[in-house]
């Protein structure tokens, strides 16, 4: 199920679930994601990228015993897992958020009896919702009743990968080292950085966000395929903002959409939300999260204090001046000004979506592979998502090998 298949699905069916503080995960998870082979493969891969679905490749190769090296090009690993402490009396995740999907998720992701996650999970279902349309605010509260998502309580998705995947892979993990070219002319695939080193392997795995590809942020040689460059270049990315803002006195509901309910919902382009809603804080924390045309708005403007200006500006029309009177601070995650991510997640594709992820996910002559969240076609642009498709690829990558 997709992102926007899930909000759907939740508005239409409606989940009406208790209360999940300090969850015990077990595998029980629908999603089954995580994969079981048998593999001869005793060559080297390198995985470009270490966000969600290269964190989450690293740590399936190690369970294999396969070598391996991620090299990540920012001086973090994460990727769209980002947080940001002492903000608040709470992490705020300025990355990815939401679960989208059932939060045994997680222990799937873990896939190992050994471990017992016990993490606290909330059950997100917005008690008052209400709609800006046309200059006026409308509630629309009987939505509570049919709109539930997950998240997670005392800590984040960064949190998550922090504590039960990284420690894993960490050792592996060289940071600041942008690829340039990938070089798979010959039996060794060899990768250049930046600053003019040489990394060789036997396999190359790609989880790089699609942005960087369609922008041809690596040099292939030979060039990639054509028909594979016109399915990248066939999948939308847009850009992607959340800003958080701390208020003296909340004035506002558990969550504002733009436009008509439904169609707002079921797009989640734009919404203001309480970032504090059961996180047990004492803090008035306004949310926005904002992709595609509704963040350029906000991307597109020089300086992080136009930004906030104009953001301030749009809440004081809807609350009557509340904003501004109650301003304490803010934080700003400009995604689209990430140089090596650039945008938000994947969103919509030219053409047949199925037919375009597998032309990406094809490998070339054995030796490039390519993963993330825009390739995984049940469960697109999430975290859980960009796990299934690293899985998935690197199940394909050592039993082909």
């Amino acid at each position: 199920m997709t992102r926007k298949e899930f909000i759907k699905h939740s508005l239409a069916m409606g989940m009406g679930l208790p209360f999940l503080s300090s969850l015990l995960l077990e595998s029980c998870s629908k999603e089954t994601i995580f994969p079981n082979f048998e593999t001869n493969f005793s060559g080297k891969v390198v995985i470009v990228g270490a966000g969600a679905a290269g964190l989450a490749a690293g740590y399936l190769l190690k369970r294999y015993g396969v070598d391996f090296e991620i090299i990540e090009a920012a001086p973090v690993y994460g990727g769209r897992l980002k947080k940001a402490e002492g903000f608040a009396d709470f992490p705020i995740d300025i990355g990815a958020e939401w679960m989208h999907t059932e939060p045994s998720i997680l222990a799937e992701i873990i896939n190992n009896p050994e471990i017992k996650a016990n993490i606290d999970i909330i059950v997100y279902n917005p008690q008052t919702i209400e709609a800006w349309n046309n200059g006026q605010l409308k509630p629309h509260h009987y939505i509570s009743n049919f709109y539930t998502e997950w998240k997670f309580k005392n800590t984040t998705w960064f949190d998550f990968f922090d504590q039960y995947i990284v420690p894993h892979v960490i050792d592996k993990i060289k940071l600041q080292q942008p690829i340039t070219a990938i070089n798979y002319t010959d039996s060794k695939v060899r990768l250049t950085t930046a600053s003019n080193q040489t990394i060789e392997a036997d396999k190359v795995l790609i989880t790089t966000p699609i942005k960087t590809l369609q922008n041809q942020q690596i040099d292939f040689s030979p060039t990639l395929p054509a028909a594979k460059t016109q399915a990248i270049n066939s999948v939308f990315m847009g850009d992607g903002i959340k800003i958080f803002v701390e208020f003296k006195e909340r004035f506002y509901p558990d969550i504002v959409v733009f436009g008509k309910i439904f169609q707002a919902l079921n797009e989640e382009e734009k919404f203001v939300y309480d970032a504090a809603f059961r996180k047990n804080s004492s803090r008035h924390v306004l949310g926005l999260f904002a992709i595609n045309e509704k963040a350029s708005a906000y991307t597109q403007l020089n300086t992080e204090q136009e930004i906030i200006d104009q953001f301030l500006s749009e809440l004081d029309e809807i609350f009557d001046g509340k904003a501004s009177q109650n301003y304490a601070k803010h934080i700003i995650q400009n995604w689209s000004k990430e140089p090596y991510i650039q945008g938000a997640y994947s969103y919509s594709f030219q053409g047949n979506q199925r037919n375009i992820v597998n032309e990406i996910s094809e490998p070339v002559m054995d030796k490039l592979f390519f993963a993330g969240e825009a390739l995984s076609i049940e469960n697109q642009a999430t975290v859980h998502g960009a796990c299934q498709s690293a899985y998935a690829t690197v199940a394909r990558m050592l039993k082909d090998g």
